[in-house]
């Protein structure tokens, strides 16, 4: 794969985030302005979620006019997404305030249009044991067949995805070790390769070319 062809990881820190809810719920509120003035700061926001950049500094790099940006962060304290405390007479710190949401406000993709299935991956009150899959990586007693799995971990909503796009239910166990054991980047990146080869060229199956894919580019 060509170096600019790479599919983005996480790996490496050059990232922030923000959470699903706010482009879902708060975009239509905030606007374009809104949302990029708060994604700047989320870029800029340390482990305590809050940063402290003049407002001229934030015009400059988004490339709009300090007034505009002034504007833009009253909308957001309005909206309940950031905090404004004054630091002294021209300084102030912005803390991103935790945004209250449903779960299915979370959810981003949609049946038709999307190759994953309909999950929440955002869920961070999910339970962390695993009760559906054994130490060896076989189903549980207690756990008959794929309609059945009750994935409760990041990394067990990723296998599901992969399970449900390669149409192979009874490898769910694989799929979870290697969620598990790499990026979900990587492996989205290999799937979308696997999706994309017509399925007269496919040998055995799309599960068993996607694990080849895997252990091939480790």
């Amino acid at each position: 794969m060509k170096e600019n062809n790479k599919i983005r990881e996480l790996k490496n820190g050059s990232w922030y985030w923000i959470d699903k809810i706010i482009i879902q719920k708060y975009v239509p509120k905030i606007g374009t302005m809104g949302f990029t003035v708060y994604s700047f700061l989320a870029s800029l926001a340390n482990s305590n979620q809050s940063c402290f950049p003049s407002q001229k500094y934030i015009a400059e790099r988004i490339g709009c006019s300090r007034s505009t940006v002034n504007k833009t962060i009253k909308v957001l304290v309005k909206c309940g997404l950031i905090r404004k405390e004054q630091r002294n007479r021209y300084h102030c710190t912005y803390l991103l305030i935790k945004v209250r949401c449903k779960v299915e406000e979370t959810q981003m993709s949609r049946v038709g249009n999307s190759d994953v299935f309909q999950i929440d991956t955002n869920d961070n009150k999910r339970i962390r044991n695993n009760n559906n899959i054994d130490k060896k990586g076989k189903w549980s007693p207690k756990i008959k067949n794929f309609k059945e799995f009750k994935p409760r971990t990041r990394e067990e909503l990723l296998a599901v995805d992969l399970a449900v796009a390669l149409d192979d239910y009874h490898g769910l166990p694989l799929y979870i070790s290697l969620a598990k054991k790499y990026p979900e980047a990587f492996l989205r990146n290999i799937l979308g390769q696997v999706r994309g080869i017509p399925q007269e060229k496919i040998k055995k199956s799309r599960g068993a070319l996607f694990n080849h894919l895997v252990q091939k580019s480790k």
